[in-house]
C-alpha cells in the first residue's frame, strides 16, 4: 500500500448545484401551483356566475352604459357559442354530450341573469333611460327569449324526431349487414 490516501473529492461546484437545484424545484412547484388555481378557477367560473361589477347607479353614467353594453356583447358570444355546439346532440342520444350541453346552457343562463341583474335591465327606470339602453334592453330580453326557443326546440327534437332518426340508422346498419354478408354472385339479396 502506498503512503499516500487517496484525496478526498474537492466539493468544486456543490453550492452551485444546490442553488440549481433549488431553483428548479421551485420553478416545478410554482408551475404545479399555478396550474391547479387555473383549473380550479375554471371548473368555478363554469358552474357560477361571476359578476363583473357592482350594479350600475340610477343616474347612468356614460361608463357604466358602456360596461353593460361590454357585459352584453360577451354574453351574446357565449350563447352563440353555446347555441353552435348543438351540433353535438343530433348524431345522436349521448348522455355525455347532453348532460355537458345542458350544464354550458345553465351557466349561460346565470351569466344572462347576473347582466340584467347588475344593469338593472328588469327594472323599471326611475330616470329617464338614454335610446342605447333602452336597445340594450330589449337586446337582453331577446337574447332569453331565444336561448328558450332554441332549447325548447331541441327539447321537442329530441323527444321526436331523434328516435326517429335512430331506427332509421339501425334499418340501414341491417341492409348494410345483410349486403355485405350476401356472396357477391350477382344473385338478388333476399
Amino acid at each position: 500500500m502506498s503512503a499516500l490516501a487517496p484525496a478526498a473529492p474537492v466539493p468544486e461546484f456543490r453550492s452551485y448545484r444546490r442553488f440549481v437545484s433549488l431553483s428548479v424545484l421551485l420553478f416545478v412547484s410554482l408551475g404545479s401551483a399555478y396550474l391547479l388555481v387555473s383549473v380550479g378557477t375554471t371548473i368555478y367560473r363554469r358552474r357560477h356566475a361571476v359578476p363583473t361589477g357592482a350594479q350600475v347607479s340610477e343616474p347612468l353614467g356614460a361608463g357604466e352604459v358602456a360596461g353593460c353594453y361590454d357585459e352584453l356583447d360577451d354574453v351574446t358570444r357565449a350563447l352563440q357559442k353555446h347555441l353552435e355546439n348543438f351540433h353535438h346532440l343530433l348524431g345522436g342520444y349521448d348522455p355525455d354530450v347532453a348532460q355537458r350541453w345542458s350544464e354550458e346552457g345553465s351557466v349561460w343562463r346565470r351569466q344572462w341573469a347576473e347582466l340584467g341583474r347588475r344593469c338593472r335591465f328588469s327594472q323599471p327606470r326611475l330616470a329617464a333611460p338614454r335610446k342605447p339602453f333602452e336597445e340594450m334592453v330589449a337586446a337582453y330580453d331577446e337574447l332569453g327569449q331565444t336561448q328558450t326557443a332554441f332549447t325548447q326546440a331541441l327539447v321537442r327534437y329530441g323527444r321526436d324526431q331523434a328516435p326517429r332518426l335512430d331506427r332509421i340508422r339501425a334499418r340501414i346498419q341491417k341492409i348494410g349487414a345483410r349486403l355485405s354478408a350476401a356472396p357477391a354472385t350477382g344473385e338478388p339479396v333476399p
